[in-house]
């Protein structure tokens, strides 16, 4: 009986290993070398970014990359056109060189030495006075073995603009001016319950909860503390890139449909968009 659970045991050990070939012939997919470009640009910044990398291979020899050299990026709104300064990492231009304007439509140019050229463009949304308000709430709590503590929950809202598409983004954060923290200020990126990027459809022209933070508290010690709260109005593509960013998967499961990141450079890929900015601010002391 022995004997037999041996040889049994043979069987599925050689079954399995015949299972396994050795693939040979297979072709793999061309690799294609594209400028990838990021950049944000909105008339509430002094100083607009663009970065410039390239994409890298998925197989075959994965340390083959090959160099960019030289890059040169430009920016046109249609009247003038700049050439963008070099930092460490990315391309920068100011303010009083180029301001960006709402309404606008700007156009990013980005070729390379070795041959590789993008381009994209992006409009800029007008700004939109929101209305935005918020409807705050303090929770209590006691510890069992002693000490309390309490939460600010801040229900945010906006007016939508009637009769038109209109894509938000949210951000919100809390100014701490405590010597206890060694930093003045403080600064603390709130929670937020709900999806960062939404839109209004279904909401047309009517008030929007835009989210949800928490803020536990700050120091008895803070001078004042305040909590500012951003809605950004955004084309279409800003909100497009970031809920495919939300949503991409990269394939953990075989079985499951693999999502994309989007993308509107053409020659290339990644994101040029535009926002303009509504906020409030609420000083808590």
């Amino acid at each position: 009986m022995k004997n037999k659970g041996f040889v049994i045991m043979a069987i599925i050990i050689l079954s399995a290993l015949s299972c396994e070939k050795d693939a040979k012939n297979v072709t793999l997919p061309e690799f294609v070398h594209n400028l990838v470009i990021t950049s944000f640009i909105s008339p509430y910044d002094s100083v607009s970014f663009v970065t410039v990398d390239s994409n890298e291979r998925l197989y075959g020899d994965l340390s083959n990359r090959e160099p960019l050299g030289e890059i040169k990026v430009t920016i046109s709104d249609g009247s003038d056109k700049i050439s963008l300064e070099k930092g460490n990492n990315f391309f920068f231009f100011r303010r009083k060189t180029m301001a960006v304007q709402q309404g606008k439509r700007y156009t990013l140019e980005v070729s390379s030495a070795n041959g590789l050229k993008a381009d994209a463009e992006c409009t800029i949304p007008l700004f939109r006075d929101l209305g935005i308000s918020a409807d705050t709430s303090r929770i209590y709590y006691n510890h069992p073995d002693g000490g309390s503590w309490s939460e600010l929950k801040i229900n945010v809202f906006l007016n939508d603009p009637p009769g038109e598409k209109n894509y938000y983004s949210f951000a919100a954060k809390a100014l701490d001016y405590s010597p206890y923290y060694g930093e003045y200020p403080y600064i603390y990126h709130l929670f937020n319950e709900k999806a960062l990027w939404f839109s209004d459809e279904g909401y047309d022209g009517k008030r929007i909860h835009a989210n949800t933070v928490s803020f536990s508290g700050y120091s008895a010690n803070s001078d004042s503390v305040s909590v500012i709260l951003y809605i950004l109005n955004t084309n279409k593509d800003y909100f497009t890139y970031h809920k495919s960013l939300e949503n991409f998967s990269g394939g953990d499961n075989p079985f499951t449909e693999a999502s994309h990141v989007y993308s509107n450079i053409n020659g290339g890929l990644g994101i040029f968009a535009g926002y303009t900015v509504d906020s409030l601010v609420l000083r808590l002391k």
